[in-house]
C-alpha cells in the first residue's frame, strides 16, 4: 500500500516562522514552501539566500490513512525508501524508530500499532544544522558540519551550487507485508567469454538468487532470454527451507549463453540487454536486466626508458607534481571491455536537482541520451551527491554509457574513529551494491572523493583509509566481488593524488594552475595547457558560461551585459580556499587574457564562452594525441544541479547543451585530427578510438582567416588505423610561414567521418579575429543553413533545439547545414 502523495507539514524553529501547509512525498520542506507560496523562485537572482531559515527549523510531516481488518497484519512493516535525515517514526503515538541516514531505505515494523479506521504516521525532523552544531570541528572544503550528517553533501555549499539544507521524505513510502518464501535479490555477473564448440561466442553467467523465510520445500525456474525476447537458458532448481540460524537460502548456479550478445560501451559497440527471470509455480517473481561483459582495469609498470616511462618522467618535472609525486616508476590505466582497450570521455555527474526528490526519470534519461549524442562514453557519479535513481543507471544501461560510482563522502576528514560511522557506511555500502551491482555501465568503484589524495596503499594511516578497507571494501568484497573497488578518487600513485599511476584529478591542481592565471603570461597558454596530462584523469577543470537564452532564464539582461557582475558572481559560486580572486574573477582573467578586452557586456559574454570551448578543445586533443599513455579524460562536470553563470559544466541545469558541450562532442567523435607544436616541429595526429578499422585522407592547409585563401601543405593519407592515434606530418614551424592572419586547418575524411582541426600560431588575442564574426542563419523544419560572411572560429549558434554539430571552425564564405535533432 503506497503512503505517497499528499500529508500535512509543520514547519516551525520555535521562533519567527510557524507554518502548517500541504506537502507532497516524495518530496522536501522547500519545495514544499515554495508550493504553497511562501517561498518563491529560489533560483532567480539572488533569491537562494531567502530561503537559509528553513535549515534550522524543525519539520513534522503526518499523513491520516484508513485500513480493514484485512488489511492489517502483525508482521507489517513500514518502508522508506529516503528519509533526509534526522527524525523519528510515530505511528498512532507510538515511536517505531529513528532514521539518520538519507541514503539507505528504513523499515520499522508497525503491525503492532495497526488498526482498522484511521491511522496516523508522523515523521518528525529535526533540523540537520543544529543536530551536529555540537560535534566537534573537522577539516574540509567549504562548510564542515556536513561532514557529520549522511545526508547529500554538496547542497551545503559548494563551488558551483548555493546552499539548500533540506528536510523531507524524499523518496517512496509504503506498508508492506513481508511473505514468507519470498526472492529478496539476485546477482548476474559474466564469469566468462569464451569461443563455442561451433566458433560462436559462449558467455559463462553466474546467478545467485537469495530467499528469505523459506518454510518448506520447493522449485523454481531460472529462464534467460535474449535481446529478442528467445529463451536461450531454463532450468528448473529446487529451495530447501532455510537452516536454522541463517536468514536466507541463496541459490548459485552457472548458465551457458550460446552466440552471446556481447554489451559495450557506446563507440565500440552495441549494448544488448539479456533478462533473468525467476518463477514459481509458472508465475515471474522477479525480473533482472543484464548485459553479458567483463570489465577489467590494467596497470601495467612503464619499462624503463620506454617512451612512457620517458614522458612520465618529464611530467613529474612540472610544477603541479613535483610538490604531488613520489613514485618510483610509473604505470597505466587501462580499461578493458571484453577485452578491447576502452579511451573514455566523459564528465562528472553531480545530482540533477539540489532537492534530489525533484529528479524525474525522463530529465535523468535525457541527459544520459544527451550524454550518449556527444560522445561521452562514461559518467563518473561524484562521492558529494547521492546514488542516483534506477532510471539513471537503467539510462547508461541502454545508452551504453559506463558509470563509475564514488561512494558518498567528498574532500574532508569524515569521523573514522567512530564505530558508529563505519557501521553506517557498511549499511550503505550494502545497499548500493544489492541495488546496482547487476549493471553492465558499471565498471569500478571508488571509496570517495579525495578524502585520501595525500595517502597511498601502503600507509597504515590517512583520511579514508578505514572508510574505504574496512567499512566499504568487505561489503563489496562479499556482495560484488567481480568488479573493481578503488580506495579513494583519485587513487594509485605515491600519493593518490599524483599523476603517473592510477587516477588523477586535475582539479587537486588548481593551485598551481591559479598561479598561472594571476601571473597573467597567456602568450604560451596553449603550452601551459599541455602540462595537464595523466594516465587517467578523473577530474579536468573547464569552465564558462551557458547560452544567453539559459541565462535569461534567471538573470535580468542587465545582470547579463551590464556592468555590475554580482549576480553572475553570485550564480558562479565561489571556493572560500582561493582567497582574494574568485572563481568568476579567475574566468574573467582568462578570458581577458585569451582573447582580449572586452568591447561590451555582450562580449564578454561570448569571451567566457569561448574560454570554456578552448579549454575543452585543447585539453581533449592532448589526451586523445596521447592515447594509450593516457587513456583517457573525465571532465568536471557534466550537468548542472541549479542555474549557474560561469560553472564547470557540459549541460546546463535546464538540460540545454552550453557551447563546451558541442566542442566536447567534436573532440570525442570517432575519429579527429589535432595539430600541436612542440620545440619548433608540428605534428599533424589522427587520433580513432572503436572497433573498427579506418582508412582516409587528411588535408593540410594553410588558411587565411581575413581573406579565406587557402595553401595546400600536404594530402595525408592514412591506412589500418584502429583504436589509436598516429602521425602523420611533422614539419617544422619556422617553415610554414605563418602569422596573425594564418592558420592550420586539418580537414579529415575517413570511413568513421570527417573531421577540422585548426592550430593558431599566436595566442588567440594576437591573431587577427578582429570583432564579432560575421554569418547569416536561414533555419527551415529540420536543420539551420549558416552562410558564413567572415571567418566564425567558433560558431555558436543558441537556438532552442540539440544540433548535429555546434562551436565548429567555419571558413569565410562556407556554407554548412546543421541538423535539428
Amino acid at each position: 500500500m503506497t503512503l505517497n502523495g499528499a500529508w500535512l507539514c509543520h514547519i516551525t524553529d520555535s521562533d519567527t516562522h510557524d507554518y502548517t501547509i500541504p506537502a507532497a512525498v516524495p518530496g522536501c520542506v522547500h519545495t514544499d514552501l515554495k508550493a504553497a507560496g511562501i517561498l518563491g523562485d529560489l533560483y532567480y537572482r539572488t533569491n537562494a539566500d531567502d530561503c537559509r531559515w528553513v535549515e534550522n527549523c524543525d519539520v513534522t510531516y503526518t499523513k491520516i490513512f484508513a485500513l480493514t481488518d484485512d488489511d492489517i497484519a502483525d508482521n507489517a512493516v513500514l518502508v522508506f525508501d529516503g528519509l533526509d535525515t534526522y527524525c523519528t517514526v510515530v505511528l498512532n503515538g507510538t515511536v517505531l524508530g529513528e532514521a539518520d541516514d538519507m541514503f539507505i531505505p528504513w523499515t520499522f515494523p508497525a503491525g503492532q500499532q495497526l488498526h482498522a479506521g484511521e491511522n496516523t504516521l508522523e515523521v518528525r525532523f529535526r533540523s540537520p544544522i543544529r543536530e551536529v552544531k555540537d560535534c566537534p570541528p573537522r577539516r574540509g572544503a567549504f562548510t564542515t558540519e556536513r561532514i557529520n550528517t549522511r545526508r547529500i553533501q554538496c547542497t551545503y555549499g559548494w563551488d558551483w551550487v548555493a546552499r539548500f539544507v533540506t528536510m523531507g521524505i524524499w523518496h517512496d513510502v509504503r506498508l508492506e507485508t513481508p511473505n514468507v518464501d519470498r526472492l529478496e535479490h539476485i546477482y548476474v555477473w559474466t564469469d566468462s567469454i569464451h569461443d563455442g564448440i561451433d566458433g560462436a561466442l559462449v558467455a559463462q553467467v553466474g546467478v545467485r538468487a537469495a530467499f528469505a523465510d523459506v518454510t518448506c520445500d520447493g522449485w523454481v525456474t531460472v529462464e534467460i532470454s535474449d535481446p529478442d525476447g528467445k529463451t536461450v537458458f531454463s532450468r528448473e532448481r529446487r529451495i530447501l527451507p532455510t537452516a536454522k540460524g541463517e536468514t536466507s537460502t541463496v541459490l548459485s548456479m552457472f548458465a551457458d549463453i550460446p552466440a552471446a550478445k556481447l554489451w559495450y560501451p557506446a563507440g565500440y559497440g552495441e549494448q544488448p540487454l539479456y533478462t533473468l527471470t525467476v518463477k514459481q509455480n509458472g508465475n515471474p517473481i522477479k525480473t533482472q536486466k543484464f548485459g553479458i561483459r567483463t570489465a577489467v582495469i590494467l596497470e601495467v609498470e612503464d619499462e624503463p626508458n620506454s617512451p612512457a616511462a620517458e614522458m612520465a618522467a618529464k611530467y613529474k618535472t612540472y610544477d603541479q607534481l613535483i610538490d604531488w609525486d613520489r613514485n618510483e616508476g610509473s604505470s597505466s590505466f587501462v580499461l578493458l571491455v571484453n577485452g578491447v582497450k576502452i579511451f573514455c570521455t566523459g564528465a562528472n555527474w553531480v545530482p540533477a536537482e539540489p532537492f534530489p526528490s525533484e529528479e524525474t526519470p525522463e530529465k535523468l534519461d535525457a541527459l544520459v541520451k544527451m550524454a550518449r549524442d556527444g560522445g561521452y562514453n562514461m559518467l563518473r557519479v561524484w562521492g558529494g551527491g547521492i546514488f542516483e535513481q534506477a532510471a539513471f543507471y537503467d539510462a547508461c544501461d541502454r545508452y551504453g554509457v559506463l558509470v563509475t560510482q564514488d561512494f558518498l563522502m567528498a574532500c574532508g576528514t569524515y569521523p573514522e574513529e567512530d564505530d558508529a560511522f563505519i557501521e553506517k557506511l557498511k549499511r550503505e555500502a550494502r545497499h548500493a551494491a544489492l541495488t546496482l551491482r547487476n549493471h553492465p555501465s558499471l565498471v569500478w568503484w571508488s571509496g570517495d572523493n579525495e578524502n585520501a589524495v595525500s595517502g597511498d596503499e601502503n600507509m597504515p594511516h590517512y583520511p579514508g583509509r578505514r572508510a574505504a578497507l574496512e567499512a566499504i571494501a568487505p561489503v563489496l568484497d562479499a556482495l560484488d566481488p567481480h568488479r573493481r573497488f578503488l580506495p579513494s578518487s583519485p587513487y594509485g600513485g605515491v600519493p593518490y593524488a599524483s599523476g603517473v599511476r592510477g587516477t588523477s584529478h586535475n582539479t587537486q591542481f588548481l593551485g598551481n594552475f591559479f598561479a598561472w592565471v594571476r601571473e597573467g603570461n597567456f602568450d604560451a597558454y596553449r603550452t601551459y595547457f599541455d602540462r595537464y596530462l595523466d594516465r587517467f584523469c578523473a577530474e579536468q577543470p573547464a569552465m564558462g558560461m551557458p547560452y544567453v537564452s539559459s541565462l535569461r532564464r534567471f538573470m535580468t539582461e542587465e545582470d547579463i551585459f551590464g556592468d555590475d557582475v554580482s549576480v553572475s558572481e553570485y550564480h558562479t559560486k565561489n571556493n572560500p580556499g582561493l582567497g582574494s580572486v574568485t572563481l568568476y574573477g579567475y574566468v574573467d582573467r582568462m578570458a581577458r587574457g585569451v582573447f582580449g578586452e572586452y568591447t561590451s557586456g555582450e562580449d564578454r559574454v561570448y569571451k567566457m564562452q569561448l574560454l570554456h570551448c578552448e579549454w575543452v578543445r585543447l585539453s581533449m586533443e592532448l589526451f586523445r594525441r596521447n592515447a594509450w599513455y593516457s587513456s583517457g579524460i573525465i571532465y568536471w562536470m557534466y550537468n548542472d544541479c541549479w542555474p549557474a553563470a560561469n560553472s564547470w559544466s557540459m549541460v546546463d541545469y535546464y538540460g540545454g547543451e552550453k557551447p563546451a558541450y558541442y566542442m566536447f562532442a567534436r573532440c570525442a567523435k570517432p575519429l579527429i585530427g589535432a595539430i600541436s607544436e612542440e620545440d619548433g616541429t608540428v605534428f599533424v595526429t589522427v587520433c580513432h578510438r572503436g572497433r573498427e578499422t579506418v582508412s582516409g585522407n587528411a588535408r593540410l592547409c594553410c588558411y587565411n582567416i581575413k581573406t579565406g585563401a587557402e595553401t595546400e601543405l600536404a594530402h595525408l593519407r592514412f591506412d589500418n588505423l584502429s583504436n589509436e592515434s598516429r602521425v602523420l606530418y611533422t614539419p617544422k614551424m619556422d617553415s610554414l610561414n605563418l602569422d596573425r592572419e594564418t592558420v592550420l586547418l586539418l580537414d579529415t575524411e575517413s570511413t568513421a567521418g570527417c573531421d577540422r582541426a585548426y592550430f593558431l600560431p599566436l595566442a588567440w588575442k594576437d591573431m587577427a579575429f578582429d570583432g564579432a564574426p560575421a554569418y547569416t542563419v536561414t533555419e527551415s523544419d529540420t536543420a539551420f543553413t549558416v552562410a558564413a560572411e567572415t571567418t566564425v572560429p567558433v560558431l555558436l549558434l543558441d537556438v532552442p533545439y540539440h544540433l548535429s554539430e555546434n562551436s565548429m571552425f567555419v571558413k569565410r564564405g562556407e556554407t554548412v547545414v546543421i541538423q535539428k535533432l
